[in-house]
């Protein structure tokens, strides 16, 4: 059936399961994900848990069938590159594109581990997840299993090992496992998105301390310190992102305002220091005694210009900016009695030298 409806056109990936090709079929033209069992594996389990979810986060079960005493499983191919990809050819991603990528991930441990009895995944490592334009998607269940209970440990003998470095310590029989380990290997994911590295814990540059806290706590060695479920570690991560996100936004409001304040502030200096040099550069009238007056003049018109700049920029240091427009004036009105004090000053210099 494979030769004759589906074309192996590559293969996408390979696991302890068995291997997954693209495949386009003959029939309707469409590309599938199509899965190879490996001989001997319990392809029914992964088919029946598939079956079983209905979400967006997971591929989309097709049909199954047997040939030459192999198993397949169709399935839609999720078009995207993995998370391994990613890795290698960019290197760490940005702290905040991790931890969402990390909550999104998450809600698909959620949606598998809400159902009863739960559906452990037990794999969780960057080949298994499909970055697309509408976030990451897990794929491979070939080791994945039902627990007896929606949270309640597996037995030891009915679980796999899953990869080193991302494994919980319980799949190598250290305790059963539960929802707590698929907690750990997001964990593991998160700090190789941090890192890109698979041990590369607590060598993550810029990443905030909260961030290495939520990391460590889902990688903690006993099962009963991480937490107790995805949705409780996708609440950590959410508060983490909701924080940070008002953080940044306050500091850009704050910043907004300064430069706001700062070009008011700077026109309102521009106007009072034009205002206040042509009235004090204007020859008062009487310019008998011009040196003397202009010197006083150039006094006072300086005062007048760094007592009304610096009380503008207090106001508005303070929030109490009143505006401009009435500054200003008040600026002139400050001005021109200066400079009618000077004028009198100098008429009465004037009246005293042709008393002379």
């Amino acid at each position: 059936m494979t030769a004759r409806r589906y074309r192996i056109l590559k293969k996408l990936g390979e696991g302890g399961s068995g291997r997954t090709y693209l495949v386009r079929d003959r029939k309707l033209g469409k590309l599938w994900a199509m899965k190879e069992w490996k001989e001997g594996d319990g392809a029914g389990e992964e088919l029946r848990i598939l079956r079983e979810l209905d979400s967006p986060f997971f591929p989309r079960i097709v049909e199954s069938f047997q040939e030459d005493g192999k198993q397949y499983l169709l399935m839609d191919w999720i078009r995207g590159t993995t998370l391994e990809e990613t890795l290698k050819k960019e290197g760490p991603l940005p702290w905040r594109t991790a931890a969402e990528y990390a909550a999104q991930i998450c809600m698909a441990l959620e949606r598998l581990h809400g159902g009863c009895p739960a559906i452990l995944h037990l794999d969780l490592k960057p080949s298994n997840i499909i970055l697309t334009q509408d976030g990451p998607r897990l794929i491979d269940f070939g080791s994945a299993a039902a627990a007896d209970q929606a949270g309640k440990a597996l037995p030891e003998g009915r679980i796999r090992t899953g990869t080193p470095g991302y494994a919980a310590p319980e799949l190598y029989g250290n305790g059963g496992a539960d929802v707590r380990s698929d907690v750990y290997g997001l964990g593991a994911l998160l700090w190789v998105m941090l890192t890109g590295k698979r041990n590369g814990r607590r060598t993550a540059e810029n990443v905030p301390e909260r961030l290495r806290e939520i990391a460590e706590k889902a990688l903690a060695e006993k099962k009963e310190d991480r937490f107790e479920t995805a949705g409780k570690l996708r609440q950590a991560l959410e508060e983490l992102l909701s924080e940070t996100a008002e953080t940044k936004r306050a500091g850009k409001k704050g910043k907004h305002r300064v430069l706001q304040a700062a070009k008011a502030v700077c026109a309102a200096a521009v106007c009072l220091l034009a205002a206040v040099l042509l009235l004090s550069w204007a020859p008062p009238r009487g310019a008998a005694s011009a040196g003397k007056t202009e010197a006083g003049a150039g006094k006072r018109a300086a005062a007048v210009w760094k007592e009304s700049v610096w009380e503008l920029i207090r106001k508005e240091e303070e929030g109490k900016f009143l505006g401009l427009w009435h500054d200003l004036g008040e600026a002139f009105r400050g001005a021109a009695g200066q400079r009618g004090n000077l004028s009198k000053e100098a008429d009465g210099s004037e009246g005293k030298d042709a008393g002379f």
